[in-house]
């Protein structure tokens, strides 16, 4: 059972006191998703948004329909940076952390609030995601399975040192709420492969960082094995041609990632410069709290 909760606390409906929550959210040109976002967190004590240089007007609605709204502007160095960034300087110890094309539903709101009043046996819960393309629900190729632990005490969770794709690290077991959020998985097509073009660069470099290699047989292997799980065995064919496009989303990602990361072993091979993101090198980003504590550091 963790340790005694900080003293901050509200009332909610039921009487019981609860403590204080930060939502974070990060945007970057979210014109299009930020108002519903914000609508659905609304019941949070803290909103606290960090824009990496939106040029869509992102900024000028969220400051005219959402004054309350704490922004701050800071250079994307890639999702866990920001999100660590945005923990350390949040108001409040507990954290709900939600990206732009997510909403938080009415039955969703109501868990939060209930957990968060009762007797807290956990340092983080998991929410599930309905996945939706164009407007209708993706239901296999993975995403049945799709959890993402985004409620947590910020002394005992963590993003590691990733560019993309990285975990919340946890100390100790999370929990695990009922209801899910909503997820505009796929707004169109275009914005999709964007997207999925851009991770795919940032997964090749972190492979490449962490000094891995391909081969031409190992790009297919993974592309081709992707494509078997996705629309076979997580039954991404029962999703008609919902499944097919979400599958072959997944396998473009897939085959890019391992494309670019042959790319950027062939040219340091050719003694040429590599094109890697900018990493945040900050050290502090990166310390876990409870191995800080562990260690010793900050205390008096």
């Amino acid at each position: 059972m963790p340790a005694a909760l900080p003293g901050e606390s509200v009332r909610i409906a039921v009487g019981m006191p609860r403590p204080l929550i930060s939502a974070i959210v990060t945007t970057l040109n979210e014109l299009e998703t930020i108002e519903a976002c914000l609508e659905s967190i609304a019941w949070a004590d803290e909103i606290y948004l960090i824009d990496s240089f939106s040029t869509d007007g992102t900024l000028e609605l969220v400051r005219t329909r959402f004054p309350h709204v704490r922004i701050e502007q800071r250079q994307y160095l890639g999702a866990a940076s920001q999100k660590n960034y945005g923990i350390d300087r949040a108001r409040h110890d507990w954290i709900f952390y939600i990206d732009s094309d997510e909403r938080v539903t009415p039955r969703l709101e109501r868990e939060i609030l209930d957990v968060m009043g009762g007797k807290l046996e956990l340092w983080a819960y998991s929410v599930g995601r309905r996945n939706f393309m164009l407007g209708e629900e993706v239901r296999f190729s993975g995403l049945q399975r799709d959890r993402v632990t985004r409620l947590f005490h910020r002394e005992h969770a963590r993003y590691p040192n990733r560019r993309v794709h990285a975990d919340l690290e946890v100390d100790g077991a999370t929990g695990r709420l009922s209801n899910k959020m909503d997820h505009l998985y796929v707004r169109s097509f275009d914005h999709m492969i964007a997207k999925m073009t851009r991770y795919g660069n940032w997964a090749g470099a972190q492979a490449f960082i962490d000094g891995k290699r391909t081969s031409a047989p190992a790009i297919v292997g993974h592309s081709v094995g992707r494509f078997f799980r996705d629309y076979l065995v997580n039954l991404g064919f029962l999703d008609g041609a919902r499944g097919v496009i979400s599958v072959g989303m997944h396998v473009y990602y897939t085959f890019w990632k391992y494309a670019k990361l042959w790319e950027y072993n062939r040219l340091r091979d050719l003694g040429k410069p590599v094109p890697l993101p900018r990493l945040d090198e900050a050290e502090e980003r990166w310390v876990k709290p409870w191995e800080k504590k562990a260690s010793g550091e900050g205390s008096s």
